[in-house]
């Protein structure tokens, strides 16, 4: 495996078998009490006794404290001795990052049809963690937490059969159940119906087009694929690939397992079922986001001219050559994509279909194709609830970079108030370890021909998970920045500061060439805003909204907003000091914008107007430092306070705040039925410190700021009763969400969002 690896490798997380004894049954998972592991394996395996013991020690004098702020700053203390265990001698901090149930079926079915062996280990443990999420109905949800839909059932039914259940076990009988009363295999969403055709257990005639002609088309054309959401793009190049070669296994026909599962996964006989009718079925329950009539006019118009059989025959030579030269260009951008992350790819649904492309394009002796078998580790994650695939190849810059904030701000509070020193040590040796990882993770080159595989300049930015990855994300390079320059701030050793400013510079240059000033002014994840938002009426996915174009985010341009204010005040004589203040403004614009009535911010990235109200608090404030003009000045502060009283109307009678994953779809709060939550308290308590700070030196606030500072201690009263003897927090309801409708777990934020939440309220109500 190794001598295929290409990349640095640093920030990789991958396990391995080392035995074949099952040594997790004791850790219990129960699925009605919480769908979310704790992420107990590998924590578990990572703990220090003599951290642990002085982490306790900081927990107990921050209970026996009778000053607030003191007893916040022995808490934050706590909590960062506890997390400093965890992290790698890499400097990162790896950990459960599943949730959605439509990944780990699409490595199981490119694993079983390009003839993969998983081993029984890691099949036992998959289907263990299928087993552990099916619901009471028999089903299984798109994601953890929510509810049974044919997409998730029909996908993790196949899979479960791939990995060894039995067809007549209780499980797999209550499974079919579910199915067959909500249409079978034939109620599943467009993606799961392509799966279902690569493995040879559905017919291609029942698919709606993805023809890859799409991408012959010219640049210039109003709609072309490379100017959608690079997740949307990448997910169909490889889909459109295995579409134009209609590509099936090659045994289906001879594999009793499949032939089975034909059987198994339809009500009616499968060699009666009229595929083409079938094309538009969904059961009613998968569907979040409804096709539009021209979406369906535009399937109907594909299907019966391009993929007419008649059309084919009678002009074959011109259309089988235009085919040809269409699967072609795709398997060129498929190989491109390979290369230029690392045999990883952006995510893992490509990463599952570009298996299958480069096993069908090249064999399963080729290079290209072995390299991607020894990356699929990359994805894979164990917790007591099983082995998953996870949403990305892990969060590890992400999560890391907020971990540095973390337990920066407790060295902070701890040296203010003079209760640091016995942490220092350790806590000194995880700072110095994550900067050597940051500085590890930033981009250093760009992909090669980029702009003739639609990709944008790489060099200085920072990615989600780590440099091999090598996709740079706006939010995730200015978390990078605010990182370089908190570390640099409190590390005493200058030489250790490998980071200079030209690679801060080059940075800057990445966010501010992701801006949008000519259309929001806002900031969108990857890329500029490319295509137009009447994409979205040809969003063949039905079941996730908002993916064809990569939007402006309140999130992301707030990180960018605060990252460029921090680099603009710390550098000022940069040439870059000028440029990085104007795009802050704008962005300012854009998340005054996007303010809702109420006070509130849309979340798009977690839950929900909690985490899109911290992020829009912060955003604001860091552009109140450099907001020179009094009349915009006015409106940012109207903003904040407005803000803040949506937070103050949220907080619960224990001094939390809950909110579910269900107001990301609804799009309006709703309550968290397990009532205040640590990770959604954490967000509130920083975004009331935030405006705090910034409203102290603003006149006529004194009233507001008294609420601020109760509500926040009330909010940090609620996350120490929370902290465990050991400085962790137990694992609560899912955090993380994507594409309005998904799920996804983030176990770290239980920890470094406490942790911050807590050392910046000491340090900030001490002065």
């Amino acid at each position: 495996e190794k001598t295929l690896l290409t990349g640095n490798c640093v920030g990789r997380s991958s396990w391995k078998v080392v035995g074949v004894e099952d040594n997790d049954d004791d850790i219990p998972f129960n699925r009605e009490k919480n769908a979310n592991s704790a992420d107990l394996i590998y924590r578990n395996a990572m703990r220090n006794s003599s951290v642990e013991k002085l982490a306790s020690s900081y927990k107990k004098r921050a209970d026996s404290a009778t000053n607030a702020s003191l007893a916040a700053a022995n808490s934050a203390l706590a909590g960062s001795l506890f997390y400093s265990q965890l992290q790698t001698t890499q400097g990162f901090w790896p950990g459960d990052y599943g949730g959605p149930m439509f990944l780990l079926p699409g490595f199981v079915i490119a694993c079983y049809v390009t003839g993969v062996n998983l081993g029984s280990v890691r099949k036992a443990e998959m289907l263990k963690y299928i087993l552990n999420h099916q619901q009471g109905d028999g089903g299984w949800g798109t994601h953890i937490e929510g509810e049974s839909t044919a997409f998730g059932s029909t996908l993790n039914y196949t899979a479960a059969r791939l990995c060894g259940l039995k067809k007549n076990s209780k499980e797999a009988s209550r499974a079919r159940l579910f199915l067959h009363t909500h249409g079978g295999a034939l109620g599943a969403p467009q993606w799961a119906k392509l799966w279902l055709a690569v493995l040879g257990c559905y017919d291609w005639k029942g698919v709606n087009p993805v023809p890859p002609e799409l991408w012959l088309l010219p640049n210039w054309f109003p709609f072309h694929p490379g100017r959608m959401w690079c997740h949307c793009r990448m997910v169909y190049l490889p889909m459109s690939t295995l579409f134009g070669l209609r590509y099936t296994y090659e045994n289906a026909e001879n594999d009793s397992l499949i032939l089975s599962l034909r059987k198994e996964l339809y009500y009616e006989r499968y060699e009666c079922i009229n595929w083409g009718r079938e094309r538009e079925t969904i059961n009613p329950g998968d569907v979040y986001n409804p096709q539009t009539n021209i979406m369906t006019f535009a399937n109907w118009f594909l299907h019966y001219t391009l993929e007419n059989p008649v059309i084919r025959t009678i002009f074959a030579f011109p259309l089988n050559f235009l085919r040809k030269r269409a699967i072609d260009f795709c398997c060129d951008m498929v190989a491109a994509e390979d290369e230029h992350t690392n045999w990883i790819d952006i995510g893992p649904v490509n990463k599952a279909f570009q298996i299958i492309v480069a096993y069908a394009r090249e064999g399963s002796d080729s290079k290209n194709f072995r390299r991607h078998i020894s990356r699929i580790p990359d994805y894979l994650w164990v917790a007591e609830d099983g082995m998953k695939v996870q949403g990305y190849n892990g969060s590890q810059f992400w999560d890391s970079a907020f971990a540095a904030h973390a337990i920066g701000y407790s060295k902070l509070a701890g040296k203010k108030f003079g209760i640091y020193s016995e942490a220092e040590k350790v806590l000194d040796e995880s700072m110095k370890l994550v900067y050597e990882f940051t500085d590890a993770a930033q981009v250093r080159e760009d992909v090669r021909d980029r702009r003739d595989f639609f990709r944008d300049v790489s060099t200085g930015g920072w990615p989600f998970s780590t440099r091999d990855h090598g996709w740079p994300i706006s939010d995730c390079t200015s978390e990078g920045i605010k990182t370089v320059i908190l570390l640099h701030k409190i590390m005493e050793n200058k030489d250790s500061h490998t980071i200079d400013k030209t690679r801060l510079e080059e940075a800057v240059r990445i966010v501010l060439g992701m801006h949008n000033p000519n259309t929001d002014g806002g900031w969108a994840s990857y890329e500029q805003n490319r295509g137009y938002e009447w994409y979205e009426v040809l969003n063949p996915a039905q079941v996730f909204g908002d993916i064809m174009i990569d939007y402006s985010y309140t999130e992301c341009t707030s990180a960018c907003v605060q990252g460029l204010v921090k680099f603009a005040k710390t550098y000022p004589e940069s040439a870059l000091a000028e440029d990085a203040i104007r795009a802050a403004l704008m962005g300012s614009s854009f998340i005054l914008k996007d303010q809702n009535d109420d006070g509130s911010w849309y979340g798009s990235w977690a839950v929900c107007f909690t985490y899109g109200g911290w992020f829009g608090v912060e955003g604001l404030c860091a552009a109140l430092e450099v907001e020179k003009n009094s009349k915009k000045r006015a409106l940012i502060v109207d903003a904040i306070k407005r803000g803040i009283g949506f937070f103050l109307s949220k907080q619960s009678c224990d001094g939390g705040w809950g909110e579910s994953v269900e107001a990301c779809s609804t799009k309006y709060w709703v309550p968290c039925e397990e009532g205040s939550q640590v990770v959604q308290t954490a967000w509130a308590v920083l975004a009331l410190v935030r405006a705090s700070e910034s409203l102290a030196i603003e006149d006529g606030f004194k009233e507001l700021l008294s609420s601020c500072h109760a509500s926040a201690l009330k909010g940090c009263n609620f996350l120490r009763k929370r902290q465990e003897e050991s400085g962790d927090w137990k694992q609560e309801n899912i955090s993380g969400v994507f594409n309005k409708s998904c799920g996804i777990t983030y176990t770290a934020y239980r920890n470094v969002f406490p942790i911050w939440a807590l050392a910046r309220y000491a340090a900030f109500s001490s002065s």
